[in-house]
C-alpha cells in the first residue's frame, strides 16, 4: 500500500534477481560488457558459461538478461541461433536428491517450451528459422497432473503411472522434443542456470554433483547451461578431471561503475510510477552514497532503499530535497550504530583489528594470514570464525584448496565500518584545535 500511496504500482526496490524479460532488460544498467561476453561465450562453443562475483552484485540478473537479449535478437531480429531462456533458476545443495534435480529440469524445460511458445505465436512474430518453426509448429506437450506424467504429440497423447516412465519415459520424451527442435548445437537450446553454487559449501560436493550432471544434462542437445557462483567457485571446480574443458572461464560480475549508480534508481523509478505525479523521499544523492557504503551489494542496497522509505513513512515526510537527505542521514547513522552496537561485545579487540582490514581488501582468503600479522592459518581462523558467527564476514568455503580467495565483507559489515569512519571523523574533529 505504501508505494501506491506514494504513485507507484508497486515497491521499486525488489530485490529479486531481474527476470528474462524486456521488463528486466530495461532496469539491468552498467552491464553492457558483461551481457556481450556473457552472450558469445553460451553461443560460441559447446563450453558452459561460467560467471562469478561477491553475494548480492546481480550475477543471476546479468544471466537472465543475456539471455532474453539472445532470445530476442533471434526472435525481433532473426540473427544468431534460437536460444530460449528457462523459466525456473536451478540451485544445488548438499542434500539434493540428483536423481529428482534432473527430473525437475527436464519438467521446467519442458513448461518453458510450451509456455513460452505460445506467448511468441500470440505476439504474432514471423518465423525467424527452421529450429523457430520446429519449436511452434510441431508442439510437443509434456506436464504432469495428478502424479501422472502427460505426454502428447501430435494428435496421440499417453500416461504411465510406472516408476521407469517416470525415470526414462518421461526424460526421453523431452529430449526427443528438444532434438527436433535443435538436432544440431548450432541451432541454439534452452539456457538454463544452475545458481548459488556456494551453497554446495566446498567446490569438492560441487565437483562430485556436477561431474554427475555433466553426462546427464550438459551435454545434451537443447539445453545450453551457465554456472553461478561466488569468487573462486569455478575455479574450485574445473580441478576435477572430468570436468576439464568443459567450462569457460569465469565472466567475472563486478561492482557497477559509479557513472552508472544511480541510473539504478532512475530506471525503476520510471519502471514503477504511474504517472509524473509521484512522491519518493530517497534522492539520487542519497542512493548513490548507499551504493557506495554497501560496496555496490545491489541487492542489499534496494533491500535498505525500502527500509529507509519505509521508516519514512512512520515518521515525518520530508519535501525538499535536502530535508530528504537530511532525514536519510539520520536513519543511516541510526542503522550503523545498530549495526556496531550489535557486533562489538561479541568481538575481541584482534578480532576487530581483522575486520578493519578485510574492509581495507574487500575479498581476501585464509592464506592471506601473514598480511594480517599472523604466523598461520590457525591463529587466524578463530578471529575469522567470531567475524563470521557476528554476521560481518562472509566465507566459501574450498575444502580442497584453501588459497581461494573467498572471505568477504557483509552488507551488515560495511555498515559497521561506515560507523567505525564516521566516529573517527567525529572524534578527530572534536581533537582538532579551534
Amino acid at each position: 500500500m505504501l508505494y501506491e500511496e506514494w504513485g507507484f504500482r508497486g515497491c521499486p526496490f525488489e530485490t529479486t534477481s531481474l527476470p528474462p524479460t524486456e521488463f528486466g532488460s530495461h532496469l539491468l544498467v552498467g552491464r553492457a560488457e558483461a551481457t556481450t561476453a556473457l552472450r558469445k561465450r553460451i553461443a560460441s562453443s559447446n563450453k558452459l558459461a561460467t560467471v562469478e562475483g561477491l553475494n548480492g552484485v546481480g550475477k543471476t540478473s546479468v544471466v537472465n538478461v543475456s539471455s532474453y537479449q539472445l532470445l530476442r535478437q533471434h526472435v525481433e531480429l532473426g540473427e544468431g541461433p534460437l536460444y530460449i531462456p528457462c523459466r525456473k533458476v536451478f540451485q544445488l545443495r548438499p542434500n539434493t536428491d540428483i536423481e529428482e534435480f534432473i527430473d525437475y529440469v527436464f519438467m521446467e524445460v519442458a513448461q518453458t517450451l510450451i509456455e513460452e511458445s505460445e506467448e511468441i505465436k500470440r505476439k504474432g512474430h514471423y518465423l525467424r528459422s527452421e529450429a523457430m518453426n520446429r519449436w511452434l509448429n510441431e508442439p510437443q506437450a509434456v506436464a504432469f497432473s495428478g502424479g501422472i506424467w502427460i505426454v502428447s504429440g501430435g494428435r496421440q497423447e499417453s500416461a504411465n503411472t510406472t516408476d521407469g516412465f517416470q525415470r526414462s519415459g518421461f526424460r526421453k520424451a523431452v529430449i526427443d522434443w528438444l532434438n527436433k527442435i535443435f538436432p544440431e548445437r548450432r541451432d541454439g537450446g534452452v539456457i538454463c542456470i544452475i545458481d548459488n553454487l556456494e551453497l554446495l559449501q566446498s567446490s569438492d560436493a560441487a565437483r562430485e554433483k556436477l561431474e554427475y550432471l555433466r553426462d546427464e544434462l550438459f551435454i545434451l542437445n537443447g539445453l545450453r547451461w551457465v554456472l553461478c557462483g561466488s569468487l573462486g567457485i569455478i575455479h574450485g571446480v574445473v580441478t576435477s578431471p572430468r570436468l576439464d574443458g568443459y567450462l569457460h572461464d569465469p565472466v567475472e560480475i563486478g561492482e557497477i561503475g559509479a557513472e552508472h549508480c544511480t541510473q539504478i534508481l532512475t530506471s525503476r523509478l520510471a519502471a514503477y510510477k504511474l504517472s509524473d505525479q509521484y512522491y519518493m523521499p530517497l534522492t539520487e544523492r542519497s542512493f548513490e552514497r548507499l551504493y557506495s557504503i554497501l560496496n555496490g551489494n545491489i541487492r542489499s542496497v534496494l533491500g535498505s532503499a525500502d527500509d529507509f522509505c519505509h521508516w519514512i513513512a512512520d515518521h515525518h515526510v520530508p519535501d525538499t530535497a535536502e530535508e530528504k537527505d537530511e532525514a536519510f542521514q539520520f536513519w543511516l547513522n541510526d542503522q550503523a550504530t545498530r549495526a556496531y552496537d550489535a557486533t562489538r561485545q561479541n568481538i575481541r579487540p584482534r578480532a576487530m583489528r581483522v575486520f578493519e582490514q578485510a574492509c581495507e581488501r574487500v575479498v581476501f582468503s585464509p592464506s592471506d594470514f601473514e598480511e594480517f600479522g599472523f604466523n598461520s592459518v590457525a591463529a587466524m581462523r578463530p578471529h575469522v570464525k567470531d567475524l563470521e558467527d557476528a554476521g560481518t564476514l562472509v566465507s566459501t568455503q574450498d575444502e580442497g584448496d584453501k588459497r581461494r580467495k573467498t572471505i568477504q565483507v557483509t552488507p551488515k559489515g560495511w555498515l559497521m565500518s561506515y560507523h567505525l569512519r564516521n566516529t573517527s571523523t567525529i572524534s578527530n574533529e572534536s581533537d582538532s584545535p579551534i
